[in-house]
């Protein structure tokens, strides 16, 4: 009877070790989904932010890439601080140690050249002097055959600073190009800024390489270029006076600019506000050259083009490419001490 009595008992005890055993995973379980459950909320609240932050980062070196430092910009021409008053340009934002131009910029005015802009930057001038160069950097694209279907279409030539596109279907815009009367000018050949500005060495290759990737595509030796980010970038490596020393050297000049629409800075610009930025910049200036980019995440400058050619038409502005007569329109002038002050 009493072995009958243990035995029921140990049973018992047994049956209740397992029920407690079994309610203690369920309760391990309970926490394993609850932290799983905080984890699937919480980890990506916090990655947004990060995103967030990473986002803000971007478009402030995205602007400085682009050169838009109003305090940086001097130019040959005595024309206002064009992107001040743009109204896209967050000037807190804006990065990197400003450089004043010499006092003498007179050597890097064509000595033939007597079209120099000697306005007060009212805009007041006569038509004859009223000239904006229009501009499109990085193509070509899948967008290079409109613009220049639109250019065509009015009878107005531009310049087109390009890089090189390994994709042979791209190669008939560059003969193109030429072939319509516009003028080519060089943009680096991958616009990867770590490398072409890795160190003089390696700008100097690409400057080659590019070089002889467009005399290779068109037959032409191009003799104009635009820095990538313009010459007051703040993401080189190598002084910017050393590249420029050495497009002196090839008798290659280079050109900024003083007015564009902000298609650098956002996509989701409307051609009118393109247009509105273009025209805010060019108004103050008799000279203008006009910073645009041929992109395929750009297709609002596409749309616009033609509405920029109908208002400039309209305010009396003469549609010229750049060419050896074009007066230099540079961030940062050669600095001719430079090489003196390096010895």
């Amino acid at each position: 009877m009493n072995e009958a009595r243990e035995s029921s008992g140990s049973t018992a005890l047994t049956k209740m070790n397992i029920d407690d055993a079994r309610r203690k995973r369920i309760q391990c379980y309970k926490m394993w989904i609850v932290r799983l459950f905080l984890l699937a909320t919480i980890l990506p609240s916090i990655a947004c932010i990060v995103m967030l932050v990473q986002v803000g980062r971007l478009e402030k070196q995205v602007m400085a890439v682009a050169g838009m430092q109003p305090d940086a910009q001097t130019t040959i021409l005595s024309s206002k601080e064009a992107l001040m008053s743009n109204p896209n340009v967050d000037v807190d934002s804006l990065t990197g140690d400003t450089q004043e131009a010499p006092a003498d910029t007179t050597e890097l005015q064509d000595p033939d050249d007597e079209t120099g802009d000697s306005s007060d930057g009212d805009g007041t001038g006569t038509q004859a002097e009223k000239r904006v160069y229009l501009t499109f950097d990085d193509g070509p694209s899948v967008y290079t055959g409109q613009i220049l279907d639109i250019l065509a279409a009015n009878d107005v030539k531009a310049t087109f600073f390009v890089i090189a596109r390994e994709d042979e279907s791209y190669w008939p815009y560059y003969s193109r190009i030429v072939e319509e009367g516009h003028t080519l000018g060089m943009h680096s050949y991958t616009h990867d800024y770590n490398q072409v500005y890795a160190s003089l060495d390696a700008f100097e290759e690409d400057v080659d390489s590019l070089s002889q990737f467009l005399y290779d595509r068109t037959g032409e030796e191009v003799k104009i270029y635009r820095f990538p980010g313009g010459s007051s970038n703040t993401v080189a490596k190598v002084p910017m006076q050393e590249c420029i020393a050495y497009l002196n050297e090839r008798g290659i000049r280079y050109y900024d600019w003083n007015a564009l629409n902000g298609d650098a800075v956002s996509a989701e610009l409307t051609p009118d506000k393109l247009v509105e930025n273009i025209m805010t910049s060019v108004r103050q200036n008799n000279t203008s050259i006009v910073l645009m980019h041929d992109m395929q995440s750009r297709h609002t400058t596409v749309e616009s083009l033609q509405q920029l050619i109908d208002t400039l038409k309209e305010e009396g502005y003469e549609l010229l490419p750049i060419d050896e007569n074009t007066p230099l329109i540079q961030h940062v002038p050669y600095d001719t001490g430079f090489g003196e002050a390096a010895d």
